[in-house]
């Protein structure tokens, strides 16, 4: 695997789906998603409280079963968050990383 790309400036862009593998776990309140961003390399670790719109049932549905929650993880956009202020990094990003998103194609279970 290369290093973390510090230098890479900050860019929000959408790189498209990636074969990159991540991992998922649950801690019962928190789904969390783990793997290296696909553009600067850098760890990124993302957590989704429980309740994503789209993983429940409600009223005359409520007795069939919700996709698992990891399955809402394929379907969303995902964000660098290695936790590195890149170059160029506005003050007002929404998350801390190089602004690369992409959606998740290789999902596999992980450990905390």
């Amino acid at each position: 695997m290369p290093p973390h790309d510090h230098n890479i400036p900050y860019a929000e862009t959408y790189i498209g789906p990636t074969a990159t593998p991540f991992t998922h776990h649950t801690d019962g309140r928190t789904l969390t998603l783990r793997g290296i961003c696909p553009t600067c390399q850098g760890v990124t670790t993302s957590e989704y409280a429980y309740g994503i719109p789209g993983t429940g049932t409600k009223g005359i549905f409520s007795r069939s079963q919700p996709d698992p929650p990891e399955t809402q993880l394929l379907a969303e956009f995902h964000y660098c968050e290695c936790g590195h202020a890149h170059p160029q990094l506005p003050p007002d990003a929404p998350f801390i990383g190089c602004g690369a998103s992409w959606k998740v194609t290789n999902l596999q279970a992980g450990t905390a």
